[in-house]
């Protein structure tokens, strides 16, 4: 009977050693789709669903932006930049003030695995802004030392990961106000100044083309994880 005990007791060390446990990228996406659902736990914080919506679409009507497929670096680091104050978010400061290092890791896995359909914007963009938007995204506007938009963010503002996010299929109440921060320095997260001499050299005609533009095109399919 002892042996036998002593048998089985052996058996299932050995057994629960080889038992697959679940990894750690699953455990952080399950952790990731939780915060995004329901918060974090924490008094007051918010998910992140009720503004970017649970499969990432983001909401034109408020401007809060597209984050799906974007790559994990670019979101774990702008929610970074916000709790530093580098990124001007007056809402988003309070919802990721108590996200900590595992939240933000998990959340910015969830929505980097994520391809969700393009929310349609609030209007039907302007197709003589677009076209003024086209050119400056695509030349730039050299008598103003403003080079093309796709140099940094890629063909079509599909991105250039992990450093440049795509822009492409953003909706433009959310690039509007991004491109206005940088210009009056309320953002302050772009390496070396880059966007905001950028955005100041901008008119806000020109500044405006430029949202229509990249939201009257499709977002990405590949995800940037």
């Amino acid at each position: 009977m002892k042996t036998l005990f002593i048998g089985l007791f052996f058996g299932s060390l050995f057994l629960g050693a080889f038992t697959p446990l679940p990894a750690q990228g699953d455990d952080l996406m399950a952790w990731g789709k939780h915060i995004a659902e329901a918060g974090n736990g924490d008094p007051g914080n918010t998910a992140c669903m009720e503004c970017h919506r649970l499969r990432g679409g983001g909401m034109p009507s408020i401007g809060a932006p597209r984050i799906a497929g974007q790559t994990r670096q670019y979101i774990a680091r702008e929610i970074r930049e916000v709790q530093k104050g580098k990124r001007y978010g007056p809402v988003m400061a309070g919802v990721v003030e108590n996200l900590s290092e595992h939240d933000i890791e998990a959340v910015s896995m969830y929505y980097s695995h994520i391809h969700t359909p393009k929310v349609r914007d609030v209007s039907p963009p302007s197709p003589e802004r677009v076209a003024i938007g086209k050119k400056i995204a695509l030349r730039g506007l050299w008598k103003k030392n403003i080079p093309a938009c796709v140099q940094c963010h890629g063909v079509n503002g599909s991105g250039v990961p992990p450093l440049f996010p795509y822009i492409a299929g953003q909706n433009r109440t959310y690039l509007m106000r991004q491109l206005i921060a940088y210009a009056f320095l309320e953002r302050k997260d772009d390496p070396q100044g880059l966007m905001r001499g950028i955005a100041r050299r901008l008119s806000a005609g020109e500044r405006k083309a430029v949202a229509e533009y990249f939201s009257s095109l499709n977002p990405p399919r590949e995800n940037g994880r």
